[in-house]
């Protein structure tokens, strides 16, 4: 991805930053999975992504922007966490065709942990999130784009908050809503020992024979000279 187009999705669409509120100092680091930040950030003011009004919620404040990033299939909403959320809560869900379980953790209303774990024990499977977290003036959106979560595994991740407020004041977590698409799955194979085949067996067995009877051989000739 060039830097041309990160640093046109990085907070592309100021209008929406200047609704309400402030992106502040947030960046793509703020959200972090297994080590590695999000490819992509955005701000949306006034904006609640848990929100039913449909021009103010779902996926609207961060879709068009995320758009660049090459995929033509829409987003869905696959876990939301409310203002309650918090040590670990875990939603598990099937809507993209496969079982995938996330857990949050609210530390301190600006900084706080999360998971990703694929259930699925034979399939790896690959995905685009985005980790849309709002605040008392917008949302934040993270995007890990092809984003790989192995079979079996648990992805584990830290957050930070540093949107600003209506009032220019760093913003407390209100929710949070994960989003997917373009989900695809590749079979994992588990190396295996290979099986001897049976001529295998008839070649181990004729050379521990002979190693037999030449042992036997060599000591029957030591007996005769000693």
């Amino acid at each position: 991805m060039t830097a041309a187009l990160c640093s046109g999705v990085l907070f592309a669409g100021s209008a929406h930053a200047a609704a309400s509120g402030s992106a502040g100092k947030t960046a793509k680091s703020d959200v972090s999975l297994n080590g590695v930040s999000a490819d992509a950030v955005d701000y949306a003011g006034g904006v609640n992504p848990q929100s039913g009004n449909a021009t103010k919620g779902g996926s609207s404040g961060f879709a068009s922007d995320f758009a660049l990033y090459g995929s033509k299939q829409g987003w869905t909403s696959i876990a939301a966490f409310d203002s309650k959320a918090d040590n670990g809560v875990a939603i598990t869900t099937s809507k993209l065709g496969t079982s995938l379980t996330f857990t949050f953790d609210n530390f301190d209303g600006r900084h706080g942990s999360w998971t990703a774990v694929n259930n699925d024990v034979k399939n790896n499977v690959k995905l685009d999130l985005v980790f849309a977290m709002h605040t008392g003036g917008g949302s934040s959106a993270w995007l890990f784009d092809n984003e790989v979560l192995g079979a079996g595994a648990k992805s584990t991740g830290n957050w930070t908050l540093n949107s600003l407020n209506p009032g220019g004041k760093l913003a407390d977590y209100s929710n949070l809503t994960i989003f997917a698409r373009d989900l695809s799955k590749t079979a994992f194979q588990v190396p295996t020992t290979p099986v001897p085949e049976p001529e295998s067996y008839v070649m181990l067995l004729a050379g521990l024979g002979m190693i037999g009877f030449m042992s036997r051989r060599r000591k029957g000739e030591y007996d005769t000279f000693r």
